[in-house]
């Protein structure tokens, strides 16, 4: 009995000196100071292109630097849409996006105060900051597909399937947490919103961000329409999803519309089964035979 309590105390003491390690590791001076210069590129970029009006972060030369870039940055990207864009329109959307900055500045400069930020006319400062923070969520993820893809390349990982854990459950792993921490803190209210977040969330992506990719599809390749490939995994994907949905439709009712482990242990079952079945498609043991085009 005192060898078990000698070998747990032991133990106790390693953690608590891990954590003192590591906390004085954070406090000293070198490791923040790399810290800082490790962010500082990304912190740097992201606050001279998004526009901040709260108090505790208010700053006029900022808020100017910000509405004149994050114009220039938006040209940017619509260049670099393009594969071999022309001089005439780089010229085009650059100058465009520049004269816009530059209004945008001086209006600023003009209507705002250096002590604090504006309090008239917040709507259009907020829709800056949030188009601004989209576009950076955007740029974000289209780095994660490109590291995602090129670590698929280098150890020999289907995309798909990278895409279907890794991707899935970084981009989820947020609403997870909030939708379980309402559902069980928040009670019959809580689950209720949980349950609503878990559908709105998809809801959203597959109707407004779905569409709106298919109109900027068409409207990049007008007049030619867009071929699509079909592509087998994608109608096997959407088969599960549906799977889901009637799952949900007909147990909640059966069950009085009360949540329990029947419908959660149903939908965990479907997504295994989903995972698997791509696992197995990927090893070579089952293979879609042909992609033809819609």
């Amino acid at each position: 009995m005192k060898k078990e309590e000698e070998e747990e105390r032991e133990g106790t003491d390693g953690r608590t000196e891990l954590r003192r390690f590591w906390f004085n590791l954070r406090e000293s001076a070198p490791f923040r100071l790399t810290i800082s210069i490790v962010e500082m590129p990304l912190y740097l970029t992201r606050r001279l292109t998004i526009p901040v009006v709260c108090e505790r972060r208010w700053s006029k030369p900022m808020a100017i630097a910000s509405v004149i870039l994050a114009p220039i940055l938006l040209s940017t990207l619509w260049v670099a849409q393009y594969e071999n864009p022309r001089f005439e329109t780089c010229v085009l959307v650059y100058g465009v996006g520049s004269l816009i900055g530059i209004g945008l500045g001086v209006l600023a400069f003009l209507t705002t105060e250096e002590s604090s930020p504006p309090e008239k006319c917040l709507l259009p400062w907020l829709a800056g900051g949030f188009l601004m923070s989209v576009t950076w969520s955007y740029i974000t993820a289209q780095e994660l597909v490109a590291l995602l893809v090129s670590l698929g390349y280098v150890f020999g990982i289907s995309p798909s399937i990278l895409g279907l854990t890794v991707l899935a459950w970084g981009n989820s792993l947020s609403d997870l947490i909030t939708n379980s921490t309402m559902a069980i803190n928040g009670g019959a209210e809580g689950v209720q919103v949980a349950i609503s977040g878990c559908y709105a969330g998809p809801i959203f992506n597959v109707l407004f961000g779905l569409g709106l990719s298919l109109i900027g599809s068409c409207w990049e390749s007008y007049p030619e329409p867009v071929s699509i490939s079909l592509d087998p995994y994608l109608l096997e994907t959407l088969g599960f999803l549906l799977a889901g949905l009637v799952w949900g439709l007909v147990v909640l009712p059966r069950r009085g519309m009360k949540l329990d482990g029947v419908l959660g242990g149903g939908l965990l079952v479907i997504y295994l089964l989903s995972v698997s079945l791509r696992l197995v498609q990927t090893s070579g043991s089952l293979q879609f035979l042909d992609h033809n085009s819609l």
